[in-house]
């Protein structure tokens, strides 16, 4: 049998034309170094008041979605001239934010914080499931749609070539110490949750690459007259081990002081290395 020539070979009428050959190496294009990360995504939980907006905003200049009623109000970041503020009151507004961000202005910012999805998802599904509930109806498809709601605005901004922030309340009740100052949870005797749904959870987990505990305590600090005064701490917990799902798959310091300053340390100690 005689050899097919290239130039026996006819084209199908519609069929797609080959791609041209590439010039250059793809890989030569795309090679980073291992072990550091472009771009951080992140998760940030805890009681109310323990610094997670603080935390939050405290890596640059940043986009804030806020969905908490006092979130950006809070002393912090009063003031604050590298923080822009956005409240979106609905699933259309916020993915048109995305939208944009996705479009080219994210490059305007260096952190987008979504703050905070548990107010988002009783934003997005609040009214429906209380209704659905006192006309003695069945929930489920009201917490559904608000989870998937909530999924397809974690994908999207997951997707966004910036560093981006979530943040949840504590999904646990506090442990009375009959003292103002202190909102730890004892760890140990309580499971530590984040307040998100499964569903949203099963997503949210394996997005991000680090999650982190925020919580306030007490230490000792001496005064002018080297007397120790008690003080109260805000603290960011990256390492709690089984106890909570706090955690990071980047090199990074197990625990930080919660203040303006705390990722921006978070991100120079993720770059340790780059070349």
């Amino acid at each position: 049998m005689s050899a097919i020539k290239g130039t026996q070979i006819k084209q199908r009428k519609g069929t797609p034309t080959p791609a041209p050959t590439f010039t250059g190496s793809i890989i030569d294009s795309m090679a980073t170094k291992p072990g550091v990360p472009k771009k951080l995504k992140g998760l940030l939980f805890g009681p109310p008041k323990t610094g997670k907006t603080t935390v939050a905003c405290s890596g640059g200049k940043t986009l804030l979605i806020e969905f908490d009623p006092d979130g950006a109000g809070t002393e912090t970041l009063y003031g604050k001239d590298d923080i822009v503020v956005v409240n979106p009151s609905n699933y259309g507004d916020t993915v048109k934010i995305l939208t944009e961000l996705k479009a080219g202005r994210a490059s305007e910012f260096e952190w987008v914080v979504v703050d905070s999805l548990t107010f988002l998802f009783d934003r997005l599904a609040g009214d429906d499931i209380n209704n659905t509930y006192l006309q003695n109806k069945d929930v489920r498809r009201a917490y559904g749609k608000a989870g998937a709601a909530v999924n397809s605005i974690v994908s999207k901004a997951v997707a966004l070539d910036t560093n981006v922030i979530f943040t949840a309340h504590l999904q646990v009740d506090q442990v009375d110490t009959g003292e103002d100052t202190v909102t730890e949870t004892v760890l140990g005797d309580h499971e530590v949750k984040v307040a998100v749904s499964p569903m949203i959870w099963k997503q949210l987990g394996p997005a991000v690459g680090f999650i982190g505990r925020t919580y306030r305590t007490k230490a000792y600090e001496k005064d002018s007259k080297g007397m120790k005064t008690p003080v109260t701490k805000y603290m960011v917990s990256f390492n709690d081990g089984d106890r909570s799902p706090a955690g990071s798959r980047y090199s990074m310091n197990g625990e930080y002081e919660a203040d303006n300053m705390t990722l921006k340390r978070v991100q120079a100690d993720t770059q340790k290395g780059k070349a």
